[in-house]
Order: C-alpha cells, then structure tokens, then sequence
C-alpha cells in the first residue's frame, strides 16, 4: 500500500456546506478501508485527535480549524452492491446516489434520501430522515471500524436508533465503514423516478435557495410545534449577526450570506435557544455537530 499523502494546514471551510471553518492541522483523503486503519495508527500513534468528514452537511467547524488529523471521506468508501435482497454501501456513499442505485434495482422506500446531501456513514451515526422516514426503515446491519482497529458488525436493532439519534453518537471515533439495506419493495424503476422529482419539488419548496447552510439546525421537540415554527413565532426570521442570517423562508435554517463565521452562527443559534426557552419553556436541541467542540 502507498503512502495516504497528507496535506499540513488545509482550509476545511470548502469541504462544508457552510462554507465555514478554519484550516485543518493535517488532512488525508483515504480510498479504503486498509488507508483508514494506515491513518487511525498514524493518528493514534502520535496522540493526535482524530475527525472524519464526509460532505460537510451537519457539521460547523471552528474559526480556528481541527487539531490532529482529519479525513476526508466523501470520496471514499464509495462501494454499492447487491447482495440477495440487501444492498451494500460504503460510508462515503452520497444519500441520493444510494437512493438512485436502489431505484435502478427496481426497489422503492428509499426515494426520502433523493435530497439528503449527507453520506451513508454519517447519515446512519444520525439516522438521518426527510419526508417522515428515516434510515431506520430500510437499515438492516452497519460495520463499524474502531480506535482499536477492529471491525465490528451490528445489527440495526442494536443501535438504538430514534429521531436523529442512534447509539453511535456516544462513541465519535467510531467510523461507519459500510451499511447494508433491505430491498423490500419492488416497483417499476420509471416509478419510482418520478416520486423522487416529486419529493426534490416539494424540498426546493419548502427550504431556501442559498446552498449555504448544514440543513435544519435544531432538532424537531417531542411534543408541541417543530422547532422551525417555534423560531419563526420568536420573531428571529431574517434575523443577523454579522453575515449569518436566520432564513426568511424556513426559520430552522441558518444561512451563511457571504464570508460568516463559525462565531457568528454559534451567536445566533446561542440566542435562538435562550429566547425559546425564556418563552416557550422548550430546550431546542441542535442537530448540527460542533467540531472539535462535540467530540471534545
């Protein structure tokens, strides 16, 4: 095996749909699995800390960058095969491209994924979902690669997965290596197609043009209005703190509109919470990952 190059002080902020971070220490992009392993003993070796990221769709990573190493997955691990009635992806598979191989199958249940823009790896940590559905539905097992450099095997139903939750969550260092899926439903491929321009209309809707943003900020409360709604009642639509703004049209995203700050948004998102519980009495939770922050 080659040596995986690594690039010394890279600038993350592109690799994000933000469009904000500072720079990484160290910056490798593995092809496979055996890379992984080559970095994780490299990183681990020299006591660095260790990130993975994979299109840069949930996560808002710090004005002064990552420490240690960070890999860069989004085009890697791009695996799919069918195996009998199931359907093998690596983590660094898009969401809409799973999506589309299962439609090429012939197999429905997995068009809410046409407009995800994550990976499987880290849509599967988070049990990613749109349109009422979440990967749970269609997740049959997942293979995890550990600090220990082993991998190991679980069953979906021992990851506990919930609203945007799964037992994963707890163990950050863990990287999802590859996910199998259930094929459970046939349906004409031309079908299927059509459901998901449908569900791609719907979403263009709903949510703003700019591109710039990690998707929903805050996750949905248990009980009572969606966080979007609870914002939007609080008055914060089109509200700013320097270049981020809370969007006009969908108040559960925040929108980088020109050179904003990871500052900035942490701002917004600190007053959002304080004014909503002040309120409402509700304690928003957010969905987006602070990094090096949450896994400090």
């Amino acid at each position: 095996m080659q040596k995986v190059p690594l690039f010394e002080n890279q600038p993350l902020a592109p690799l994000t749909t933000w469009k904000i971070g500072g720079p990484a220490q160290f910056l490798a992009a593995p092809q496979d699995l055996e890379e992984v392993y080559a970095l994780m003993r490299l990183a681990y070796g020299r006591g660095w800390p260790l990130f993975f990221l994979g299109r840069g769709s949930n996560v808002l990573i710090s004005d002064a960058g990552l420490p240690g190493l960070t890999l860069h997955l989004a085009k890697s691990l791009q695996k799919i095969e069918r195996h009998g009635e199931t359907l093998r992806a690596g983590a660094g598979v898009a969401l809409p491209r799973l999506a589309r191989a299962a439609a090429a199958l012939g197999f429905s249940g997995f068009e809410f994924l046409a407009g995800i823009p994550g990976t499987v790896g880290a849509a599967v940590r988070l049990n990613a979902g749109a349109e009422g559905r979440n990967l749970a539905d269609v997740l049959r097992r997942v293979w995890v690669a550990t600090p220990r450099l082993q991998l190991m095997e679980f069953q979906a139903g021992e990851l506990g997965l919930g609203y945007r939750s799964s037992l994963l969550l707890h163990f950050p260092h863990w990287l999802v290596a590859e996910a199998e899926f259930m094929l459970q439903t046939p349906a004409p491929t031309a079908a299927i197609e059509e459901k998901m321009r449908q569900l791609l209309a719907a979403r263009k809707a709903r949510f703003p043009a700019n591109p710039r943003s990690c998707g929903s900020v805050f996750k949905n409360p248990g009980a009572g209005p969606a966080a979007g709604l609870l914002i939007d009642q609080a008055g914060f639509k089109g509200r700013r703190l320097g270049e981020a703004q809370v969007s006009r049209k969908h108040a559960n995203f925040i929108l980088n509109q020109g050179q904003a700050t990871a500052a900035q948004i942490k701002g917004l998102i600190a007053e959002i919470q304080e004014t909503i519980w002040r309120n409402e009495g509700v304690a928003l939770e957010r969905e987006v990952v602070f990094l090096p922050e949450d896994l400090e």
